[in-house]
């Protein structure tokens, strides 16, 4: 009997040991609002200005302008309207120009599309005047892949004080071989005035072009970056065994005085480029920085070799090109003995080990002219069962969400490489992105990287694969900070969402994360009873 006891007992001490509280950073600290009245939304966006904070939430008919006091925290005050939009509104997108802000929306009506802006008088947490007509198009036009729906691109320039409206009109032909996309440039400065506005017809059909970027510079220059296919496949190779790509990237610049396009090629030749963006330059002109591969292998289009990045001058010219590849000891880091094994084969073989579905997701650039590049690995799968009963025949499919590794490179004003990192977890959902992914902040001296994981993960040694984080099941705030200097890592929890004060936290989003100051942001957050609460996190 005793012999049984002290077993039980063993087991019961071993169990609460595997299972205690992980130890919070002291690196950080955080503060809890007064809980305050929940308000369901479809949509919400959170901006920061001074040491307050504003909300705009959007559900149905209603829309709610909350505001925050971001230093205690603490809710300050709400505004609500209904109906104040017409009744078949499509909001297409909340931002700030020139220390403005406004919500952007479109409505199609006697043939018409059409878009409007309204100001927030973010002092007051209330609309200011009446919404203002920016752009009538007399023909329909279309939502692509890269607007993610919308109808109209709202693209603010790095500075916020001017901005650039995009849109697609319908193609005259379903053949994209014959149809020719007619793209719609609108330039407006910081009171929403029209500076410019061309409706550009493209050099080349639908069928041999993909438009990767938009963007406007400080000076109301149009940019647009395109891959040009050399023939109608529409395909990086053709073959397999080929080595050099099937397409070249071209840069269309536009001046707001001219109709005249100037084209500059971007010669790839080895190197198959698999997305690029475009980047503001705080000392003018931009960046154009992406992913490339080889071409070796299988499923190249979604591997990644290294990175790529061009600089731009305002003309559109190319003055640089720099390539990095990233190391086979980064990519074996966290990874397990199989895929090490088989990355190690890849090299021997001479196609190179690569990272898998890495899509760039900030680029920052510091005073000094360095960047800082961070990519995140982030992709979907989808399955498909077949089930047989009772002579019928039924199939379920269902969509798993993916956002794992981070990877982080600095590149110094010289052009040479500072550090590379990679930051390892593993997060799954079935509802789209949800509590996944992160949050990029920097100062003078750290990046942050903020996300939602598994406990286990915090102490991970270098050959052991991330435990996976579940969207919808709590989870531990977590900070990696990289000094931008040395490179240096260090990761700690800031708190679980599980245990907040008397409490749980739900409806988690990285989303919701705004950032306050150098060292603090804030985050909403659900914690049941029909309340929210607001969180004021402190990096020291």
């Amino acid at each position: 009997m005793i012999k049984k006891l002290l077993f039980i007992l063993l087991f019961f001490c071993a169990f609460f040991q595997g299972h205690s509280q992980k130890e919070l950073s002291t690196d950080y600290k955080y503060d809890v609002s007064a809980p305050y009245k929940v308000r369901d939304a479809e949509a919400k966006y959170y901006f920061a200005q001074g040491n307050e904070v504003v909300a705009i939430k959007f559900y149905k008919k209603k829309i709610y302008i909350q505001k925050f006091n971001a230093d205690k925290p603490e809710f300050i005050s709400e505004k609500e309207y209904e109906k104040y939009f017409p009744k078949d509104r499509v909001i297409e997108a909340v931002k700030e120009i020139n220390n403005n802000f406004y919500i952007f929306y479109s409505i199609y009506e006697d043939k018409k599309e059409q878009l409007y802006s309204q100001q927030i008088d973010f002092a007051k947490g209330e609309f200011s005047g009446s919404p203002k007509l920016l752009i009538t198009v007399n023909e329909k036009i279309v939502p692509t892949y890269l607007e993610s729906g919308y109808k109209f691109n709202i693209l603010p320039t790095l500075d916020k004080k001017s901005l650039l409206v995009k849109y697609r009109k319908k193609p005259e032909f379903k053949n994209d071989k014959k149809s020719f996309d007619i793209i719609g440039l609108y330039a407006f400065d910081g009171n929403l005035n029209k500076v410019s506005d061309k409706e550009i017809t493209m050099p080349y059909t639908e069928r041999r072009m993909d438009n990767l970027d938009y963007k406007i510079d400080n000076k109301s220059n149009l940019y647009m970056l395109t891959k040009v296919f050399h023939d109608d496949s529409n395909d990086d190779k053709k073959s397999k065994n080929d080595t050099v790509a099937n397409y070249h990237i071209e840069l269309f610049t536009i001046s707001p005085d001219s109709e005249k396009m100037n084209i500059t090629k971007i010669e790839n030749k080895d190197k198959f480029i698999t997305r690029l963006w475009m980047f503001d330059s705080p000392k003018g002109g931009a960046f154009v920085g992406g992913y490339y591969n080889n071409g070796k292998g299988k499923d190249f289009a979604d591997n990644c070799d290294g990175i790529i990045l061009y600089k731009m001058k305002e003309d559109g010219s190319l003055t640089d090109q720099y390539s990095y590849q990233i190391p086979l000891d980064l990519i074996n880091e966290y990874s397990s003995e199989k895929e090490k094994k088989r990355n190690n084969k890849k090299e021997e073989k001479g196609e190179g080990a690569k990272i898998k579905n890495l899509k760039l997701k900030d680029l920052h650039m510091r005073e000094d002219g360095s960047i800082v590049l961070v990519g995140e690995q982030d992709y979907t799968v989808t399955t498909t069962i077949t089930s047989f009963s009772n002579g019928s025949t039924s199939t379920h499919t269902s969509t798993s969400y993916y956002f794992n590794d981070i990877i982080a490179a600095k590149i110094n004003p010289d052009g040479k490489l500072g550090w590379m990192k990679k930051i390892p977890k593993f997060q799954r959902g079935g509802a789209g992105q949800g509590s996944m992914s992160y949050k990029f902040f920097c100062n003078d001296t750290d990046n942050f990287f903020v996300f939602l994981d598994n406990v286990k993960n915090i102490d991970l040694p270098i050959d052991k694969t991330p435990a996976m984080h579940s969207d919808k099941y709590g989870g531990y705030l977590t900070a990696v900070k990289i000094n931008d200097k040395t490179g240096e890592l260090k990761k700690g929890s800031i708190m679980n969402l599980r245990e907040i004060e008397d409490f749980e936290l739900y409806q988690f989003s990285t989303k919701r994360l705004t950032k306050t100051s150098d060292t603090t942001f804030v985050l909403e957050a659900y914690k049941k009873k029909k309340e929210d609460v607001m969180l004021k996190v402190t990096l020291k």
